[in-house]
């Protein structure tokens, strides 16, 4: 029975929805492109997966060899697709978590990233399997294991130091991706995987029979040096992962750690004797007698094979021991000294970390050809360079929006001015006293065309329907925060003891709570802005009615008066700058909705990549015109209206009051000013589903931030109850190295600091998570057993380690490539949440100029949550 532990895999679950989520993906994100022409690349990566990954790993080198492919595959996918495509990955821890509401629980997210971090664990994982399937009685079978080893403590670290990274800038908490997602625990696993591979290197020259005594103990020491390391991994300050890990894997490690420093101990006190330093001696023998006995104190669950193994050197130390106290007591008499005073055995490292090229390198080796197949989506515009021109393209449409803002302030303006005047009602009713005025007719023609009433019966219909939407996703968010509290009050009150050792849910999920609160506040301002607009329609909707119901209505609507017998002579130069007023509002709504949409949405054909270092600044330069010339309005605008201004002065000066022509000049004015609310109501419904559609997928990101916080809490229970269960077997005194977990919670508050904050996947889900069919049968190719020699030894015991020291030892062999198949042996955000919410305080509302505050829903499920945040549940 072999004395190395195999590492379980994270199981994965299929996914029947990812080919027409990711041909959903290319339609929706990727410009001038058809789905359909990937459609053979997004079948073929949905073919390695369901091969490879989706069923029961087998450790043999044809399966690790497909799970690099695909490894290789995805790392090319990052430079085509952001990491979040709308698709959710869902693993199974590798150990359940113990006294887990949901032990078998899945841990799924929207991450390309996670989904490449488990299948490099899934790869270490299965060359650390192999190294224990090995036959390590012969040489050969050494080197190969020997060479697993190197590669799989090589994969996770690179996993540890280059994906995990990018993994947390996807999450919401450094638990999020469950318990064997953290640095402590991945830690924890390379250096168990080092230790196993030094054991290795010990055991070769322990077999060879050549080595010192002092080169074993130095060897030996180093294997317990990185099982002691691993221990301490798992007891890290932030993450710690201990508790996690079963009994015997704990107590296995444990066993480990002392039997080697006891080796090392006993190897060395054979140097003393032939150096006849006989007190030495018989101090090292009594430090490895009691290493060997807390050993043993720690085998429960452990392999015979292990326990074995320690017994037998407790044996040859004992019978050293009894030896060299007769010696010394009748023949020597040397003094014994202390432990504190011997010389510490420093361990010599042999191995080294063997990271697969395929794993360094996975987009090289892909593309020259080592994988055996193309990339797939090479024909997809990386996307770095999508991301640039979508920045390009937001940027442009940052600047026709600006450019239309001033146009509208410009407008506003001018019909604020004229409506003041009483114009242009004043003069219309004296140049025409019977009939409609061609500008008034124009204006009726421009609404009743755009949709008249409909329009905004359609437009503020819409605008009710995604507020009530963005009210039922944040409640569903807080239903999930409420979901938690619940699970975790039950679990309180099954297992009362973990209360002072595990955060409240009102601690652990405050960020939450703290980020809900803000968006409550602005849907609950968002409504009020809506309700304003709502209110503007209500008062002017009968004579926006008139003025769209055609000539006709508006006719029966304004009174005619007699012909006068003569018009002032005020009255033509005032009327000349009216339609000077017009022309250039008029030009104004030609130079904006014309020139710079057409500038904006002529595609970015006009961008390079070789620009990007500069592209904003050469891109943006062809508004410079329209911008400047935006500025010159405002001041032609002020100069003219100035002059309106003066000419009525002179015109009501001279004009004569006449009832019948004041009702009609009222009238008149009225439907003019029905024309700019018109305007004004639509311009404001437009902006207000623009911000809902907006908000809503922050929203969605918060509430798939919910979903992660609500499975990292089911996964992090099992954390403190399986570190209070098995404490007495992980808590070696403290100059071993051993520390039990610290009595803290897991570290939700730790809330994405390398990004935004609050930080929410920029891309919604698109398609609900159904549940998972069984995995069907997937071939796989037989293990073959390993090939072995006539030549066979035993497993070394204690006996063994008697070594003649007359000719120099040869240095330990570096390690034996795998053979051929079995794999290399050596080889939007901070700024979306402040565009809405404002840094800490009130945004501006860009529709009212008003500073919205943030929103709540009066719901149970939420008061329960915020409530509780307060203290009051």
């Amino acid at each position: 029975m072999s004395n190395f532990l195999p590492i379980p895999t994270k199981r994965a679950d299929p996914l029947p929805n990812l080919p027409s989520q990711l041909l959903s993906y290319i339609t929706t994100h990727f410009r001038d492109t058809h789905p359909e022409a990937f459609r053979k690349d997004v079948d073929a990566l949905v073919q390695l997966r369901k091969e490879f990954v989706e069923p029961k790993s087998d450790a043999h080198p044809a399966i690790v060899q497909g799970l690099l492919r695909y490894h290789a595959q995805l790392a090319f996918l990052a430079t085509k697709f952001p990491s979040n495509v709308a698709v959710q990955f869902s693993y199974h821890l590798p150990f359940p978590a113990p006294f887990s509401l949901a032990p078998d629980a899945t841990v799924s997210l929207p991450s390309l990233t996670f989904e490449r971090a488990a299948v490099l664990y899934n790869i270490a994982a299965l060359y650390g399997t192999m190294a224990a399937q090995e036959r390590r009685a012969e040489a050969e079978g050494i080197k190969r294991a020997l060479g697993f080893l190197s590669s799989a403590a090589g994969v996770l670290d690179h996993l540890v130091k280059v994906v995990l990274p990018q993994l947390l800038t996807d999450l919401s908490s450094s638990t999020a991706a469950g318990y064997d997602m953290t640095e402590s625990f991945l830690t924890a696993m390379r250096d168990f995987m080092l230790a196993e591979a030094q054991e290795c290197y010990w055991q070769q020259a322990v077999l060879q029979g050549t080595y010192k005594n002092g080169v074993i103990a130095k060897l030996s020491m180093k294997v317990s040096e990185y099982y002691k390391s691993a221990l301490t991994a798992a007891n890290g300050t932030n993450t710690p992962s201990a508790g996690f890990f079963p009994a015997n894997w704990i107590a296995h490690i444990t066993i480990k750690q002392h039997h080697f420093e006891a080796a090392a101990q006993y190897r060395l006190s054979k140097e003393d004797l032939e150096k006849a330093r006989y007190g030495d001696e018989i101090a090292r023998l009594r430090v490895a007698e009691g290493l060997a006995k807390k050993g043993l104190d720690s085998r429960k669950g452990v392999a015979d094979s292990v326990v074995s193994d320690l017994k037998e050197l407790q044996s040859a130390v004992k019978e050293a021991l009894d030896r060299a106290v007769r010696d010394n007591d009748l023949v020597y008499v040397s003094p014994i000294p202390p432990a504190s005073q011997l010389s510490q055995i420093v361990g010599a490292g042999m191995v080294k970390l063997a990271t697969p090229k395929e794993v360094v390198e996975p987009v090289a080796w892909l593309m020259g050809g080592g994988a055996g197949m193309p990339a797939l989506f090479s024909g997809l515009v990386p996307y770095g360079v999508h991301l640039a021109l979508s920045i390009y393209d937001d940027r442009k449409d940052t600047a026709v929006r600006e450019l239309d803002g001033k146009r509208e302030e410009l407008d506003g303006l001018a019909a604020s001015t004229l409506q003041s005047l009483n114009l242009p009602g004043s003069i219309q009713a004296l140049e025409r006293p019977v009939g409609l005025p061609p500008s008034l007719l124009k204006k009726a023609e421009e609404v009743e065309s755009a949709g008249g009433v409909d329009k905004i019966h359609s437009l503020l219909d819409q605008v009710q329907r995604l507020s009530r939407q963005n009210g039922q996703l944040l409640s569903e968010a807080m239903d999930i925060l409420d979901e938690e509290a619940t699970e975790n009050e039950n679990l309180l009150a099954r297992e009362p003891h973990l209360a002072q050792s595990r955060q409240p849910s009102h601690v652990a999920n405050q960020h939450l709570i703290a980020t809900a609160g803000q968006y409550d506040s602005t849907i609950k301002q968002a409504s009020s802005s809506d309700g304003t607009v709502r209110a503007k329609w209500d008062e002017w909707s009968h004579l926006i009615d008139i003025l769209a119901g055609g000539e006709d209505t508006m006719s029966d609507h304004i009174p005619s008066t007699s012909s006068p017998t003569s018009l002032p002579a005020s009255v033509r130069p005032l009327r000349a700058s009216l339609e000077d007023l017009d022309d250039r509002i008029a030009l104004r709504a030609k130079l904006v909705l014309q020139e710079a949409s057409r500038l904006a949405h002529g595609g970015s054909g006009d961008v390079k990549p070789e620009w990007f270092e500069d592209i904003f600044g050469k891109g943006m330069e062809k508004y410079e015109r329209v911008q400047r010339d935006m500025g010159d309005e405002a001041q032609r605008q002020e100069a003219l209206l100035e002059r309106i201004r003066t000419q009525n002065e002179a015109f009501l000066a001279e004009r004569k009051d006449d009832p019948r022509i004041k009702e009609r000049e009222r009238s008149l004015q009225e439907m003019d000013m029905a024309y700019w609310k018109w305007r004004e109501i639509i311009d404001n419904a437009e902006e207000g589903i623009k911000f809902h559609n907006s908000f809503a997928d922050m929203l969605m990101g918060f509430k798939s931030a919910c979903l992660q916080f609500l499975n990292s809490r089911r996964t992090d229970v099992g954390q403190i109850t399986a570190g209070l269960q098995h404490a007495s077997i992980s808590s070696p005194p403290p100059q071993e190295g051993w520390h039990s977990p610290p009595p803290s919670g897991p570290s939700q508050a730790a809330y994405r600091a390398s990004s935004p904050a609050p930080s929410f996947p920029s891309a919604p889900i698109s398609a609900p998570i159904s549940a998972p069919p069984a995995p069907g049968p997937a071939h796989r190719p037989v293990p073959t057993a390993a090939p072995t020699s006539s030549f066979t030894l035993a497993h070394p015991n204690s006996s063994q380690w008697q070594t003649p020291d007359s000719f120099l030892p040869p240095p330990p062999p570096p390690p034996i490539p795998v053979p051929s198949g079995a794999g290399p042996a050596g080889g939007f955000a901070k700024e979306d949440h402040e565009e809405f919410c404002g840094s800490g305080e009130s945004g501006t509302d860009r529709r009212f100029g008003e500073k919205p505050v943030y929103f709540r829903r009066e719901e149970a499920g939420w008061r329960r949550c915020l409530d509780r945040a307060g203290g009051a549940c």
